[in-house]
């Protein structure tokens, strides 16, 4: 009987390729007989080295024209914003309670095609989207945002907000 438990419950375990992967991303081998597993502390492919964004109000460098995001809409209209930039010279996100000022040159963001790429010494961040409204000089836009340090670690998050003078 004790072997029957054993044989179903190896079945289970590696029956699946996801819960495979969930086995290897725990650090179990294949070989192991019996493995428990704490779904609240599974680290999955998506989740692995994520740069957890914070959110943050308006730097006192930033003053007229700009663009703000926020991870969704209610975020936005709360003002809690994961970006800012000064349409075209700092850009800024906040990450470990540390705020990150990133240069940007004239012209790296291109509001009809709603593509940028910024970078400094420790992070890169490429922002796409669309255009979802536009008020006579306040443009609405939504998409994706990801930020990579230079460790490698990353993370995509959506983004809502606006650019405008």
């Amino acid at each position: 009987m004790k072997n029957i438990i054993m044989v179903a419950s190896m079945l289970m375990l590696f029956s699946c390729q996801k819960e495979g992967q969930i086995a290897e991303a725990i650090g179990v081998s294949k070989d192991s007989t019996y493995v428990e597993v704490d779904s609240a502390n599974i680290q999955t492919p998506e989740n692995l080295n994520q740069i957890k964004l914070e959110t943050f109000g308006f730097p006192a460098e930033v003053n007229g024209c700009s663009c703000y995001f926020a991870k969704n809409k209610e975020d936005f209209e709360n003002e809690k914003y994961i970006y800012i930039d000064d349409y075209g010279n700092n850009a800024f996100l906040k990450v470990a309670g540390n705020t990150v000022k990133i240069k940007m040159k004239e012209g790296d963001f291109d509001p009809d095609n709603f593509s940028k790429f910024i970078k400094n010494d420790d992070f890169s961040v490429t922002i796409q989207g669309k255009k979802v409204n536009e008020l006579e000089e306040v443009m609405m836009f939504q998409g994706t945002m990801t930020v990579e340090n230079k460790k490698g670690e990353k993370t995509i998050t959506p983004i809502y907000g606006e650019c405008g003078c």
